[in-house]
C-alpha cells in the first residue's frame, strides 16, 4: 500500500549506498543473490527458534532486495533476467519465511497455511496480470521490472510483519490470521483491478 511512497522517499537516503556499490563494480544480480544468501540463513535461523539473528538477517535480506533493482539502473544493467530473479527470490522468501514459522510454532500452523494460500493466491493474480499487461504494452506505473498494481498489502507491509512474527512470537497466529485477511483484501483488489483495465 506504501510502496511507492517509500521507496520515493527513501532514495536519497539508500542512494548514496547504491552508487557506492556500483561504483566498486558489485551488480544487481550479486546484490540479488546476497540478498538470497542472507535469506536462508534467516529461514534457518528462524527455524531453530533464534528469532533475534533471524530478525537481523531477515532486515539484511529485505535491505539488500531494496539496492539490488537501484544498482542495477545505476549501471545501466537492468534486464529481465535481473527482474526474474528479483521476484523470484522475493516469492522463496515470503514462502519460506511462513514454512520456517512453522516449524518453529507448530501451534500456529493452520493460520500460517492459510497465510501461505492467500500468498499464493495473490502472487498468482499478480504475476498473471502482469504478464497480461506486458504483452498488451502497456505502460508501466512504476519503474520496477515488471507491472506492479497498488493493493492493500505490498512489500512494505509483509516487510512489517514479519518483523511482528520475530519480536511477538507468542502472537504468531494472530498476526497470521489478520495478515491473511488482509492478503485476500489485496487479492481482490486486484481482481477488480484486472477487471478494470482488462475491459
Amino acid at each position: 500500500m506504501l510502496d511507492e511512497e517509500l521507496r520515493r522517499g527513501a532514495k536519497p537516503f539508500y542512494r548514496p549506498a547504491a552508487t557506492a556499490l556500483a561504483r566498486r563494480g558489485i551488480t544487481g544480480n550479486a546484490l540479488t543473490v546476497a540478498s538470497l544468501v542472507a535469506g536462508v540463513l534467516c529461514l534457518g535461523a528462524i527455524a531453530a527458534g533464534l528469532n533475534v539473528l533471524g530478525l537481523v538477517l531477515w532486515l539484511s535480506n529485505r535491505l539488500l532486495d531494496g539496492l539490488d533493482g537501484e544498482v542495477a539502473r545505476l549501471r545501466g544493467e537492468t534486464s529481465e533476467l535481473g527482474s526474474f530473479l528479483d521476484i523470484a527470490a522475493d516469492f522463496f522468501m515470503y514462502g519460506g519465511f511462513l514454512v520456517a514459522l512453522a516449524v518453529q510454532h507448530p501451534e500456529a500452523r493452520l493460520a500460517l497455511v492459510t497465510l501461505f494460500f492467500a500468498y499464493y493466491l495473490n502472487g498468482s493474480i499478480f504475476l498473471a496480470l502482469s504478464g497480461i499487461l506486458e504483452r498488451l504494452r502497456a505502460e508501466r506505473l512504476t519503474e520496477r521490472g515488471l507491472h506492479f498494481r497498488r493493493s492493500l498489502t505490498e512489500g512494505f507491509e509483509t516487510i512489517v510483519v514479519g518483523v511482528l512474527f520475530l519480536v511477538f512470537p507468542g502472537h504468531v497466529s494472530l498476526i497470521a490470521w489478520v495478515f491473511a485477511a488482509m492478503v485476500f483484501v489485496s487479492s481482490a483488489q486486484r481482481l477488480q483491478d484486472a477487471r478494470r483495465v482488462l475491459r
